[in-house]
Parts: structure tokens; sequence; C-alpha cells
């Protein structure tokens, strides 16, 4: 038998009928987009003022911002900067905000990269657990969320246990977040950590 009306619930109902639930989420996202705008152009003017100690090679391209609208069936934002993208030698900073779970900012390292600053990421230890509290090294390269199946807390490691992932995983990711009840604070969120991170790396 085929169907002839349209099966939806009170709540689905109350909210199709509505535009302004769309209009207002447009809005907010066009307030966020508009809030790593600035964040891109901050980045910029930190990388020209920091010249003498950051490799220029790192900066190569300008910060990149993508959305979409099903990340876990959510919207998000993302600005990646630095973005050094190829095959399994991947540098990239990556700030991001995902709809309702999270504001968060990720250090990932592959390859050349990893290789390339695995000693000064071993003898910062302690301050990672501060400034990146988790790690994602194995599982999907491509998750984002620090509480998925893929992060650990750094802190429920021990010093020797860190080098040695340095040394044998295919990839590391360091990421910090604060909850969607902290949204107003994000500019200044990503700006810090950004700076904490090159400070890292230094």
């Amino acid at each position: 038998m085929e169907e002839t009306k349209l099966s939806l619930s009170p709540e689905e109902w109350s909210i199709v009928a509505d535009p302004e639930i769309i209009l207002t989420k447009n809005a907010v996202l066009h307030k966020i987009k508009a809030s790593l705008e600035l964040l891109s152009r901050w980045q910029l003017d930190f990388v020209k003022e920091n010249t003498g100690w950051l490799p220029a090679a790192w900066f190569a391209h300008n910060g990149k911002i993508s959305k979409g609208e099903n990340y876990n069936g959510l919207p998000y934002l993302i600005l990646d900067y630095p973005r050094h993208f190829r095959p399994d030698h991947i540098f990239a900073v990556r700030s991001l905000f995902w709809w309702g779970k999270q504001v968060s900012i990720t250090l990932h390292l592959s390859g050349a990269w990893k290789e390339q600053f695995a000693e000064k990421l071993a003898g910062r230890f302690e301050q990672l657990k501060t400034e990146a509290p988790y790690l994602s090294c194995n599982g999907d390269e491509w998750e984002h969320d620090i509480h998925g199946g893929s992060y650990v807390p750094l802190h429920g490691l021990e010093s020797r246990n860190w080098t040695d992932l340095l040394s044998t995983s295919r990839f590391i990711k360091l990421a910090d977040a604060v909850p969607m009840n902290q949204l107003e604070n994000a500019p200044e969120f990503w700006r810090q950590k950004f700076r904490n991170v090159m400070e890292l790396l230094r």
C-alpha cells in the first residue's frame, strides 16, 4: 500500500512549521564564521610578528575555512591554519565549532611532520597535559569528537608511554576543547591555544 500522508511527530510538526528555527541557526553560523575569519587574520598577524622563530614553510598557505551540515548529523565550521595536507604527511592546526558538541583546537601531525616534532613533544609532556590534554593516535584519524573512541586523556599516560607513542603511531593529534556553554569565550580560547601550540613547537 502506498503511503499517502507524511507521518511526523508533534515535535517535528512544530519545528517544520517554524522558519525562525532555521533562520536563527543560519544567523548563529554566520557569526561563528565571522569569528573564524577574524581568527584567521589574527593568526596571520601573529605569524608575521614571529617570523624569527617560525619556519616560513609552515605558513605557505593561508587559513582555510570549511563548513558542512552533517558531521555526525550536525553542522560544523573549521579553520585550518597552518595547513599542509599530503598523503601520510600532515601538519595542521584545526579550530573547530561543532554544533551542540564542542569548540576545540587540534594539532594534527603525521609522517615527516610528526618525526620532525617528536623530540620536542616528548620533552614537553607535562606542559601538553595542560595545553592539549586530549590525545588521538589510532583509530579514525579524522574523528574530531574528543569524547569519541579515538581520544584518550593525556593525564592517564606515563611519560615513557608518550615517548613510545610518538615513535610508533602513524599520526598524533593533540586537542583541547571548551563546552558549548562557554561559546562566548571561543575567540579568546582559539587565540590563546594557537599561541601556545606555536610555542610548544618552537
